[in-house]
């Protein structure tokens, strides 16, 4: 942590010199806003020297709304985004921390650190430039200016920026490092060697430097020293899935194809969305006459990267050596759909359309590869760069998402988090006297009209009502407990709507959705103006909606074969609930409460299931209007924008989601706005 040592240094030295200055202007008043909101900074800037990104950034939101005026939070709060690949939020924040204090070089830094993995050099060099002038004894701004430099490839600038650093901090290990890898591209491998031992020798915690070795002497095919370099790094940290691979990739190349499998095996445990991983194992499984096998690791890997052409072009290889022509076929069709111009693709499908006797196609395609041969005078026309199976696979391996997938504690854009919309809102119980009653009443939203009633005298029983989208199932005995009392006050006041609320609720909480349903047509129909009956109504309509379209998924699925061209249509014709019911009840909601965002929300989400995304959008839009720090809407917002294809507006409310607490927008966020613009 040197470089955040560095940081809080310069911010020392920024804050005494303006200290005197600033007791001539602070009143009694604002003297309490600053320790508040200092103590959210400081709590703020231990998360972060701890990696807890995500607490970090709540701390210091309530840092920024306390006082928007200081720079600190906002450079911080920018200093966690960036750390959870929220590139765009990160920028925002630094923009205002460098509006408030344009003399802080690292705020230039980060902000040109942001636009690098963004791929917009170019402007980060002129970040870095900044960043420079006002800190030019600075040895961390030259290292990030070198990396991007070595990233345009504009290796010798690099080299002096790399030197530099290493003449303002000569133990700057990252300075060796990365001029290694410099001298590596320049094919200097013994150069390269000597300052990646240099980075070594001032660390030798440094994971990195072995992992980087280790790529270095595999490059050589020094492979049994490969595997030693990424095995000592495994000691420092055994949960990197790049680690794995590159063993494994050694051990290919060492016959040990065992070992090559295990390793692979553990990559897609740690991250199993990592398509090269399928790929290469696909590659294993085929030399090995293991094609069935092989099919299946290729369907992964064009489905998680659709756009990759060598995944289509070997899957149709396979289908070819299955005697599956036609799919092969189709495989071809997709490759070539991607890459109009390869030529290996139009042979092989005119050596199977000649196989299926259809003439006249094999003739074509035979003669449009002749003509792309003759274009490019190659064999199969594709750029030099993935031609070779090594450099096809440099190239994706760094492309490719090898991040720590399991890695606990901040970096939730790690971790493998299913992906779907936030769930509705309900009005459940708490009971006063539960030993969970704090935790749970943790979780509530406050709404008036809620607060109103349980502070009135029909809060009977112990029970109070609150709005949460948490609710956990009661215990069988508990259950029966709070029934009995209910059963019992129901029979006294049989036309209180409020007790066939309760016992409604009280069903859901055990999962007896009929029941349920029945205690909220009863609460409506005693009082047809009930809008906490409507909404809960809403969600059982809704919940039984949903039970009923899996089971009739489950149903229809044996009868449909999945080898068919419409059994697309099918499956998604299939997953579209019909929820018009729990949408007349939400319309019934918020005729009693127009102002009610949370019901707004609810609905956005069923529009949403149903894929009226327009709808959906213009529900949580209005939601927002009403509840501006509703963070489930700005998420399910950004959601149902990614569903569009609109990355540009969903990843602003995903920063917004997860800047307001929800963690899961920062998975999304790496995956689907780390290079949005």
């Amino acid at each position: 942590m040197a470089i955040f040592d560095a940081i809080m240094k310069q911010l020392f030295s920024f804050r005494h010199y303006f200290f005197l200055a600033l007791l001539l202007f602070i009143s009694s008043s604002s003297v309490f806003a600053q320790v508040n909101t200092q103590r959210f900074v400081a709590m703020g800037r231990t998360d972060l020297f701890n990696d807890n990104y995500t607490e970090a950034i709540k701390n210091l939101t309530i840092a920024v709304q306390a006082n928007p005026e200081k720079f600190e939070p906002y450079f911080f709060r920018g200093l966690a985004k960036y750390s959870l690949g929220d590139y765009n939020g990160a920028i925002e924040d630094l923009n205002k921390s460098i509006e408030i204090n344009p003399y802080f070089s690292y705020s230039f830094m980060y902000r040109g650190l942001c636009k690098q993995q963004q791929k917009k050099f170019h402007e980060a060099l002129k970040d870095y430039g900044a960043a420079i002038h006002r800190g030019p004894n600075n040895a961390d701004i030259f290292v990030s200016r070198g990396v991007a430099k070595l990233q345009l490839k504009l290796y010798q600038s690099a080299l002096a920026d790399f030197d530099t650093a290493i003449i303002l901090d000569s133990k700057n290990e990252n300075a060796y490092l990365n001029k290694g890898l410099v001298l590596f591209e320049l094919k200097q491998m013994d150069a390269a060697l000597e300052e990646i031992n240099k980075s070594i020798k001032l660390n030798y915690l440094n994971k990195s430097a072995y992992l980087r070795r280790g790529i270095l002497n595999f490059e050589l095919k020094k492979y049994e020293e490969a595997i030693f370099d990424f095995e000592l790094s495994m000691k420092l940290d055994d949960t990197d899935p790049l680690l794995y691979f590159f063993r494994a990739m050694s051990r290919y190349y060492l016959k040990d194809k065992k070992g090559a499998y295990e390793d692979y095996a553990k990559v897609l445990e740690l991250d199993p969305y990592n398509a090269l991983t399928y790929y290469n194992r696909a590659i294993l499984k085929t030399e090995e006459k293991n094609y069935l096998g092989a099919m299946l690791d290729y369907d992964k890997v064009t489905t998680i990267n659709p756009t990759n052409i060598y995944g289509y072009y070997n899957k149709a290889s396979v289908k070819s050596l299955l005697n599956d022509f036609a799919g092969a076929i189709k495989d071809y069709d997709k490759a070539i759909e991607l890459f109009p111009d390869f030529a290996r693709a139009y042979l092989n499908r005119s050596a199977l359309k000649q196989k299926l006797n259809d003439e006249k196609g094999a003739y074509t395609d035979y003669l449009k590869a002749e003509t792309i041969r003759d274009k490019y005078d190659q064999s199969d026309s594709l750029p030099a760069i993935i031609k070779d199976s090594t450099q096809l696979t440099k190239l994706i391996a760094f492309e490719s998402d090898f991040n720590n997938a399991n890695v606990d504690g901040g970096r939730i854009q790690f971790k493998n988090v299913y992906i779907e919309l936030e769930s509705n809102f309900i009005i459940s119980m708490l009971a006063k006297d539960e030993q969970e009653y704090i935790n749970e009443r943790r979780k509530q939203y406050f709404v008036e009209e809620i607060a109103e009633y349980n502070e009135s005298n029909l809060a009977q029983y112990k029970l109070a009502f609150g709005l949460t989208k948490e609710v956990s199932l009661l215990q069988p005995l508990k259950a029966k407990e709070i029934l009995n009392r209910l059963e019992s006050a129901l029979a006294k006041q049989p036309n209180n709507p409020y007790n066939h609320l309760y016992i409604g609720i009280l069903n859901e909480r055990i999962g007896n959705l009929p029941s349920a349903e029945r205690s909220y047509l009863e609460a409506v129909k005693l009082d047809p103006t009930f809008g906490f009956a409507y909404l809960n109504l809403a969600n059982v309509a809704y919940l039984m909606a949903m039970q009923n379209i899996e089971k009739a998924g489950e149903a229809k699925e044996e009868f449909i074969n999945k080898n068919t061209d419409d059994f697309k249509n099918q499956t998604d014709q299939l997953n579209i609930p019909d929820l018009k019911k729990a949408i007349q009840y939400y319309d019934m909601a918020l005729q009693i409460y127009p102002k009610l965002g949370f019901i707004y929300y609810n609905r956005a989400n069923l529009y949403s299931k149903m894929q009226e995304y327009m709808k959906a959008i213009n529900d949580y839009n209005q939601s927002l209007v009403l509840q501006p720090n509703l963070a489930e809407a700005y998420y399910n917002r950004g959601l149902t924008l990614l569903l569009l294809q609109d990355n540009v507006s969903a990843c602003p409310d995903l920063s917004k989601a997860g800047e307001l607490g929800i963690n899961n927008a920062y998975n999304v966020i790496k995956r689907y706005c780390s290079n949005t613009k």
